[in-house]
């Protein structure tokens, strides 16, 4: 009996350990394709209230022609130029810049 408990639980947590895995694998391989041209680049700061002071937080977002808008890192935001066709691919949000 011990050796048929001990199976099943085997069986179990292998079934349970595969589908864990497979949908980690799924979210890793997900990406998505921003295509286009930069029609505006736009700077915006946050205000952040913390206590009695205040901090900003740049935003940095990105506008394509067909009228999707994507927040990028100040890295990305300084390499692309406007009016100029572009490619990013987002994973698990962090962006890259394609050429």
């Amino acid at each position: 009996m011990q050796k048929v408990s001990s199976t099943v639980c085997t069986f179990i947590a292998g079934f349970l350990l595969f589908f864990a895995w497979s949908g980690y694998l799924k979210d890793e391989f997900n990406i998505s394709e921003y295509r286009g041209f930069i029609v505006k680049k736009e700077r915006t700061d946050k205000v952040i209230s913390i206590g009695d002071s205040f901090l900003t937080e740049p935003h940095y977002m990105v506008f394509f022609e067909n009228g999707k808008k994507l927040r990028v890192s100040n890295a990305i935001y300084l390499k692309i130029k406007e009016g100029r066709h572009t490619v990013l691919m987002k994973q698990n949000d962090n962006i890259t810049l394609m050429k």
